[in-house]
């Protein structure tokens, strides 16, 4: 192994090993006896000033293909390479697990150039000319945005290819929402032809609906009926009518989030300045909660479809509440009721929907799996802010992105803990890709 320096590969494990074992005994007193009886946080993780040095060693573990050996020397961390790298780290995002050995995602956020990533087993592809992959929640049906457009693909595979259903030019796309009021310019938008800068993009109803959210408005975008007309948008959020009569340019929302259920039937949205928000797609009808919080965050659904749950934040922290889908159908949803909170910490930046509850990854970088009770069964330290979460079929595999510029993959039914992971649980990871800006390729860890 030419590219390990061994003595500083020694401090790197022996300071990593010495620091998770005292933040994990510490949050577990915490958690156990209460945190005024945790004692003093541990002393901080030193390994910032071998940044440079364990990156070059990546690299090289990576020339040479010897990604094993790497990791066994190198035990991976986000936290000490922080400091030195920040400017080349991003947000790994829109993740999704297309077979269970491949996954796609994106990198960068909306305003930045992005590019679509997919994981074949070993095999890393770039995809420069798209920016943003989405998936139905059934994950049978893609949604690929690029500078042409956005094409909708049904059973796509690792080298993006799959059966088109229906592509969609941003000229259409940008025409048609423009024309919801010729008197007033929705999209902040120098052309027609200009791409959108999307926050999330999900296809649904077999390919034939998209929820396009984005900080000029959330938009349903349906096939329509007519022979004349190809698409049709409904603006859902936000109220255009406020925008033009406080004589706003157009439309900017911070914040924006969307979700859609397992079945289609229903569309969970929101932004920093409005309320929590449920479109039933079947009658038009929205109904609107109280966050239990400052400002709307995020939303995603349950697995068994029961519920919806909506966070709200305050800082770095936040409450998420969940609403029930049975009563909701009912017409049961009076939007002064108090709904059962399910978690009263994490500002929720991504979710992935699991049988037994719902993975919650937050600011601080912490991932929690909560139950339908609220309550939680583990929680795991990722490093940097979460971006994107995707769990595979069968539930064996969380793919877990992070604004450091890093996708993880943990194993959910491993039986052992790391000694050099901060985790509740027994959950591990057993890889890693670093996709940083300015890179000549990804690379393993």
């Amino acid at each position: 192994m030419k590219w390990l320096q061994d003595e500083h590969a020694a401090k790197w494990r022996e300071e990593g090993q010495r620091y998770v074992s005292n933040v994990n005994q510490f949050v577990h007193k915490g958690l156990t006896e209460g945190w005024d009886k945790a004692g003093k946080e541990p002393a901080e993780d030193t390994r910032g000033g071998l940044a440079a040095k364990i990156y070059k060693m990546i690299r090289g573990a990576n020339e040479h293909g010897e990604i094993a050996e790497l990791r066994e020397q190198l035990p991976a961390a986000t936290w000490p390479l922080s400091g030195h790298f920040q400017k080349e780290m991003q947000a790994i995002r829109g993740i999704h697990f297309i077979s269970d050995d491949a996954v796609v995602f994106s990198t960068g956020s909306p305003w930045e150039k992005n590019a679509v990533l997919a994981v074949h087993k070993d095999v890393i592809s770039v995809f420069d000319e798209f920016s943003l992959v989405g998936a139905s929640p059934d994950n049978q049906f893609y949604a690929l945005a690029g500078t042409q457009g956005i094409t909708i693909m049904q059973s796509m595979n690792s080298t993006l290819q799959g059966k088109v259903v229906a592509n969609l030019s941003w000229r259409e796309l940008n025409g048609t929402i423009q024309a919801l009021d010729p008197e007033f310019t929705v999209l902040n938008i120098d052309s027609l032809d200009q791409e959108l800068p999307l926050e999330q993009v999900i296809p649904f109803n077999g390919g034939q609906a998209l929820l396009l959210v984005t900080s000029q408005g959330i938009f349903l975008v349906q096939q329509s009926q007519e022979k004349e007309k190809l698409w049709e948008v409904k603006l859902l959020h936000p109220d255009l009518e406020e925008y033009k009569a406080d004589e706003m340019e157009h439309i900017e929302i911070d914040m924006p989030h969307g979700a859609v259920s397992p079945d289609g039937r229903w569309i969970a949205y929101g932004s920093q300045g409005s309320d929590h928000l449920l479109y039933d797609t079947t009658s038009g009808q929205v109904h609107l909660f109280n966050p239990e919080s400052s400002y709307p965050h995020y939303t995603i659904f349950t697995k068994d479809q029961h519920s919806v749950w909506y966070n709200a934040c305050h800082f770095y922290n936040g409450v998420t509440l969940a609403v029930s889908l049975e009563d909701a159908e009912a017409g049961k949803l009076p939007s002064d009721q108090e709904y059962p909170v399910v978690n009263e910490e994490a500002r929720v930046y991504a979710a992935a929907a699991l049988k037994d509850g719902v993975v919650i990854g937050d600011a601080y970088g912490y991932l929690r799996l909560i139950d339908v009770e609220g309550r939680e069964l583990w929680r795991y330290y990722a490093g940097s802010t979460i971006s994107g979460l995707a769990v595979d079929p069968d539930e064996t595999m969380l793919a877990v992105g992070t604004y450091g510029g890093m996708l993880h993959f943990l194993d959910l039914h491993a039986t052992e803990r790391s000694d050099y992971e901060i985790t509740t649980g027994t959950v591990r990871e057993v890889k890693r890709i670093i996709a940083w800006k300015n890179q000549n390729e990804p690379l393993w860890w």
